[in-house]
C-alpha cells in the first residue's frame, strides 16, 4: 500500500495524508482553494496539521465495533495494525465530500426491495462479505453501506444496513420504533425502513443529495477535536455551545428547537447510546451549515436496565423530566419557556400516537424477543412525565 494517501474534496486534490515517525500529518496542497478545506475544524493554511492521533475528520472514516473486528480478523496481513493502516484499507471504498485517490465505485446489483424483503437469513452476511470494505461508517452494532440500484429511475442510491447480535436481540425493531416517534415529532430523520422479518434497519444516507452530490457531514466529536474514544466525555450544555458555534446564523433557531426536541425524545426513550458521535451538522460550504437530521436512536434500557445517558446533563447521567428538561431547553438552548413547553408537547402527542402503532404491532407478534423489546418501548411511551 502506498506510504501516504491523497485527500480529494468534492472529486478535486485537496492534500495528503501520512503517518511518520509516530505523528499523523496532513498537509494542504499549496494551490488548493479555501473552500476545499476538508473539516470546519482545518482550514486551509500553509503549514502542516501535524496529530498524535489521526486527525478526528479521517477517523469518522473507520469502522467500530463489529466491522473493525472483522476487518482486523480478515486483513491483518495485509495492512498495518493501526489507524493509518485502517484507513488505507478502507480508503478506495470511501465516497462523500472527503475521498482519496484511488477511490473506486461498486458495481452492485441489489435493489432496495431485495433488502427490505430477504430471501434468506444469510442476507446480511452477504452485505458485509460483499461491502466490508466500502463501509465506512463508525458504531458498534453490525452495519455495512449498500449500494442499491433504484429499478424505477436506474440510479444508485446508498443505504445504512444494520443488523444485531445476541447480546442485543432485535435492535433493529427497537431502532426502527424510536425512530418513528422522532419522525411523528417532526424531527428531520433520513428515509428508513424496516425488512419484512425486522432482521435488517435499513436508512439512506442523508449526506447524498438526490442529484448524486455530496454534502459535508461532520460529528460532534470532529467538531469538539475529539477522537473517536472520547464519544463519552462531555456534556449537552457543551454540545449546545458547539452548535451555536458551527451552525450558520439564518439556521440557528430551526437547530436549537430540533436539538431540544431531540433530546426530550432521548430522554423519554432511554437512550444510553446519544454520544458525541450521534450528532452532527451538514453542509454545503462555510455559510451554509444545519444539524444534521436524527440518527442512531434506540431505548438502551430494553438491554441495560439501570443503564443512563451518554453525557451529563446539567451536571448528572440520570433520565431527566419535564420541569428540568425545560430548564435546560431555556437556560442552555434559548428557546421561550412557552416555545419550550409547546415543542415538548409535540413529543409528547408523538409518544402517544406511536404508542398506539406499537400496540396494534405488538398483536402480531410471535417471537418473545420481539414482544419483550416492544413491550419496554410501550412502557416508555405510555410513562406521564410531570
Amino acid at each position: 500500500m502506498p506510504s501516504e494517501l491523497r485527500v480529494l474534496v468534492q472529486q478535486q486534490a485537496a492534500g495528503r495524508l501520512l503517518y511518520e515517525q509516530g505523528s499523523y500529518v496532513f498537509s494542504y496542497d499549496h494551490d488548493v482553494a479555501a473552500e476545499q478545506f476538508v473539516s470546519l475544524t482545518m482550514p486551509v493554511r500553509k503549514r502542516d496539521l501535524v496529530h498524535n492521533q489521526l486527525h478526528p475528520i479521517f477517523q469518522m472514516h473507520l469502522p467500530e465495533g463489529y466491522l473493525l473486528a472483522l476487518l482486523k480478523r480478515h486483513y491483518s496481513k495485509l495492512t498495518t495494525n493501526d489507524d493509518f493502516g485502517l484507513l488505507q484499507l478502507m480508503a478506495q471504498g470511501i465516497r462523500g465530500r472527503i475521498q482519496y485517490s484511488n477511490a473506486v465505485q461498486a458495481k452492485p446489483s441489489l435493489t432496495l426491495d431485495e433488502l427490505l424483503q430477504p430471501k434468506n437469513d444469510a442476507l446480511f452476511a452477504e452485505l458485509v462479505e460483499r461491502f466490508a470494505l466500502q463501509s465506512a461508517v463508525s458504531g458498534v452494532q453490525p452495519k455495512v453501506l449498500a449500494q442499491v440500484v433504484n429499478k424505477a429511475t436506474l440510479q444508485l442510491e446508498h443505504y445504512i444496513v444494520k443488523s444485531w447480535g445476541a447480546e442485543y436481540p432485535e435492535l433493529a425493531l427497537n431502532e426502527y420504533w424510536c425512530m418513528k416517534v422522532l419522525q411523528q415529532a417532526g424531527v428531520p430523520v433520513p428515509e428508513f425502513y424496516i425488512s419484512d422479518d425486522a432482521a435488517l434497519f435499513v436508512m439512506r444516507r442523508f449526506d447524498i443529495t438526490a442529484s448524486g452530490g455530496y454534502l459535508g457531514f461532520e460529528d460532534i466529536a470532529v467538531l469538539q477535536a475529539r477522537g473517536r474514544e472520547q464519544k463519552y466525555e462531555g456534556s449537552y450544555e457543551q454540545m449546545v455551545k458547539t452548535l451555536n458555534v458551527f451552525v450558520s446564523p439564518q439556521h440557528r433557531t430551526n437547530a436549537m428547537q430540533q436539538f431540544f426536541k431531540m433530546m426530550v425524545l432521548n430522554l423519554a426513550l432511554q437512550n444510553g447510546d446519544a454520544h458525541l458521535k450521534n450528532f452532527g451538522v451538514l453542509y454545503t460550504d462555510i455559510d451554509n451549515i444545519w444539524l444534521a437530521p436524527a440518527y442512531d436512536v434506540i431505548s438502551t434500557t430494553a438491554y441495560i436496565r439501570h443503564d443512563s445517558m451518554a453525557l451529563t446533563l446539567m451536571g448528572s447521567r440520570k433520565w431527566w423530566q419535564r420541569k428540568h428538561v425545560i430548564q435546560f431547553g431555556v437556560q442552555v438552548c434559548g428557546l421561550s419557556s412557552k416555545q419550550a413547553n409547546n415543542l415538548y408537547d409535540e413529543c409528547e402527542a408523538a409518544k402517544k400516537q406511536v404508542a398506539k402503532e406499537v400496540r396494534q404491532a405488538l398483536t402480531g407478534l410471535k417471537k418473545p424477543e420481539q414482544h419483550e423489546v416492544l413491550q419496554h418501548l410501550l412502557l416508555l411511551l405510555e410513562r406521564v412525565d410531570g
